[in-house]
């Protein structure tokens, strides 16, 4: 959350630092900032997205330029709050939070303060070390050795006009190089129009970047070794063409995606071959535990897989909340533990501290990851799977919850035949994910009716979604979807615990999801549990391989697949579901307030 850009070359750098911006609104979008500089530094800023900036207030002239597009941590958003900020001969935009700006307060002129913000107190602090025997690199690093907390900073000050710093701990920041131009984001798509060369900064390390140079230090001066990738399996953002959002851009993207993440791992004969994963037999045989990590749809990825994983491999799989694992701890033993860590970004605040832990604890450790050169990718010791989804725009994850699944159940069917498993397993796994696009892309034409249904739901606040086996992770992706962005308030549980409280709620007024398994048996227990909420006057939407079941208001039919990709199928109605509810409603749907795509703060 929050985006940074910076520019610094031969260049005007003010269009090429709101282009960059623009492509990380994702990020935030309560308010934006630039400031441009040559000999002095002028500055646009506004509450809202990049459109509302005054680019015309800023000159075309100079070449070295920083932005800002805010998710709002500490004060509200106002564009005293905005970024970037300004103290003496100090300007700064930060991602992150200073933890103890508080006690940093007291080392400068707090009165001249003009926001409510943990930032601009750093910008406070480097300027008072900034003095006349002082460099601007020097006053930066005395100031971060004292700070507790998160950053991805970029410094510039009108005193070295030609050169910005670039520092990072916790917070992504990546350098793209070009001919006599150096590009500074938080995210690498917002620099892949101009460079697929990039420096990923590493934690606690400082860039100083002029129009010539590049060269970087950690906290105590020892210049670091530059190692600059290509970026490899970045798209360019496509227009939306004819979707209406980038939500239904991206639901509508899940065929391709699937095609990304089974290319040349899942084959017709009912291979799986995974080349990332890098564990060895002897560690493999080891494993008696897996435990999968994420936030958000990445933990619901991963406590679908939990079910399937268990059934094929005949472990134990538990699924933690990255924000919960990294402070309690769990008896895990290290060397029988395989630690798997789902995130979109890569950059995730709470999993990458979780990697941390896990790595500390010894604890084996893997990505599942969209992201290509992402921390988390870059950290992990034993290797993952890149998901080659493409960008997710939308604040709202969909194509990515897909391709996780599919990722971490293709590692099952792996690790089972490695191990030397029953081969159907494997072979029935990859055929029926084979067929996946196909059951999707039928999936997705039923959009009209899905839409008609949404118009007919629309008008409910209180949702129950519920669900059995890996159909309730299903439904809690469901009702988090609807809540993320048509704002209708909505809980999931197992079918089976409905009658254990929430049953109390449900009046006439309440709508139930039911996701009614193929199952015969828990199909039937289901269509027990439809009955004692049609017995109380609430209201059911079903969704079934069967048709519409006695008692059911609304129905959705889909096809049925196999057991292990049904619920994938499910996911996409809810999906569906939740876009038509939103359109209906009329609200922002790819921005949801408050919401940030990658939350790279606590």
């Amino acid at each position: 959350m929050c985006g940074i850009m910076g520019s610094v070359g031969t260049r005007s750098a003010k269009n090429i630092v709101y282009t960059g911006l623009k492509r990380q609104e994702y990020r935030g979008y309560d308010s934006a900032g630039i400031a441009v500089m040559d000999a002095t530094v002028r500055s646009t800023k506004a509450v809202g997205d990049t459109s509302n900036l005054d680019m015309g207030s800023l000159p075309e002239d100079p070449t070295v330029g920083i932005g800002h597009t805010r998710w709002a941590t500490h004060g509200k958003p106002t564009v005293a709050n905005a970024h970037p900020h300004t103290f003496g001969n100090v300007t700064l935009v930060h991602n992150g939070i200073i933890e103890n700006f508080e006690d940093l307060k007291k080392l400068i002129t707090a009165s001249k303060l003009k926001s409510q913000t943990d930032s601009e107190v750093l910008a406070g602090v480097i300027d008072h070390f900034y003095t006349g025997k002082t460099s601007l690199q020097e006053a930066l690093n005395k100031a971060l050795l004292l700070v507790k907390g998160t950053f991805g900073l970029l410094v510039i000050s009108p005193k070295v006009p030609n050169q910005i710093i670039a520092a990072r701990r916790g917070s992504p920041v990546v350098i793209g190089i070009d001919d006599d131009q150096y590009y500074i984001a938080s995210d690498p798509n917002a620099i892949v129009d101009y460079t697929d060369k990039v420096i990923y900064l590493e934690d606690d390390q400082v860039a100083v970047i002029t129009t010539e140079s590049i060269n970087i230090y950690d906290l105590q001066f020892n210049g670091q070794d530059v190692s600059v990738t290509k970026l490899d399996g970045i798209e360019q953002q496509a227009l939306l063409g004819h979707f209406g959002s980038y939500l239904e851009k991206e639901i509508f993207e899940q065929p391709t995606a699937l095609q990304n993440v089974m290319r040349g791992r899942v084959s017709s004969d009912g291979s799986i071959v995974l080349g990332g994963p890098s564990i060895s037999m002897v560690e493999m045989e080891a494993i008696n535990r897996i435990v999968i990590i994420g936030c958000g749809s990445a933990y619901y990825a991963g406590f679908y897989a939990k079910y399937k994983l268990e059934e094929m491999l005949g472990i134990s799989v538990n699924v933690e909340h990255a924000s919960e694992f990294r402070y309690r701890y769990g008896a895990y033993t290290p060397e029988k533990t395989l630690a798997i860590f789902m995130s979109q970004s890569g950059e995730t605040a709470d999993t990458l501290a979780s990697l941390k832990e896990a790595k500390r604890r010894k604890i084996k450790t893997m990505g599942v990851v969209n992201s290509v050169g992402s921390t988390l990718a870059r950290e992990v010791d034993h290797g993952g799977i890149y998901l080659h989804a493409g960008v997710e725009t939308s604040v709202a994850s969909t194509k990515a919850f897909t391709s996780m699944v599919t990722a971490l159940l293709m590692l099952g069917g792996f690790m089972a035949n490695k191990l030397g498993m029953n081969a159907t397993i494997m072979r029935d796994l990859a055929h029926e994910l084979l067929g996946l696009e196909a059951e999707i892309s039928a999936t997705l034409e039923l959009k009209p009716q899905i839409d008609a249904l949404a118009k007919k739901l629309s008008h409910f606040h209180d949702w129950f979604f519920l669900g059995r086996g890996e159909l309730y992770p299903v439904a809690l992706e469901g009702a988090l979807k609807i809540s993320e962005v048509a704002y209708a308030h909505a809980q999931a549980f197992p079918t089976g615990e409905m009658k254990h409280g929430p049953i109390s709620l449900i009046d006439k007024d309440h709508l139930t999801v039911m996701l009614l398994p193929e199952d015969e048996l828990l199909y039937e227990k289901g269509i027990s549990s439809l009955q004692e909420i049609k017995a109380r006057n609430g209201n059911v939407c079903t969704i079934s391989t069967r048709p519409k079941p006695n008692g059911s208001d609304y129905h959705i039919q889909i096809s049925h697949l196999g057991p292990y990709t049904d619920g994938l199928i499910m996911n996409t109605c809810l999906q569906l579901l939740a876009l038509g509810v939103a359109t209906e409603k009329g609200v922002n749907i790819d921005r949801p307030r408050n919401l940030a795509k990658s939350v790279t703060v606590e």
